[in-house]
């Protein structure tokens, strides 16, 4: 009885850990912006690179924010885990550009607390 409830539990374990992904937040510029004396000339904007898998027509759907909005990333990640495309274990890199600046650490907290309260867990990418 003990190795059939194991073996469920594993079944029953296992496709939730393969649903798990890896999802990049890239800050970046959009392509009208340019850089001159080394300063961007626009605000940078924050991209959320969702992997898509779906009978065989996998993709990356691109979310675009144009400032590090908390509460839009937020309800944009709540939609995403209720579509089932993201779950409890993915992992949430955030990417920002080492020439542009930084959101305020406040609203990377934010983000971070809030990805844990729902299991994915944020992982900041340094940059030289």
């Amino acid at each position: 009885m003990k190795t059939i409830l194991l073996i469920l539990l594993y079944l029953t374990l296992n496709p939730l850990i393969a649903c798990a992904e890896d999802v990049h937040l890239v800050e970046t510029l959009h392509n009208d912006a340019y850089i001159t004396n080394g300063m961007p000339s626009e605000s940078p904007v924050y991209v959320l690179l969702v992997p898509i898998h779906s009978g065989g027509n996998d993709h990356i759907e691109p979310v675009v924010f144009r400032t590090f909005d908390v509460e839009a990333m937020e309800r944009s990640i709540r939609f995403w885990v209720t579509q089932g495309y993201l779950a409890k274990g993915s992992v949430l890199h955030f990417d920002p550009s080492p020439i542009l600046p930084r959101p305020p650490e406040a609203d990377v907290n934010a983000l971070t607390d809030y990805c844990k309260k729902i299991g994915i867990t944020v992982v900041v990418s340094t940059t030289a």
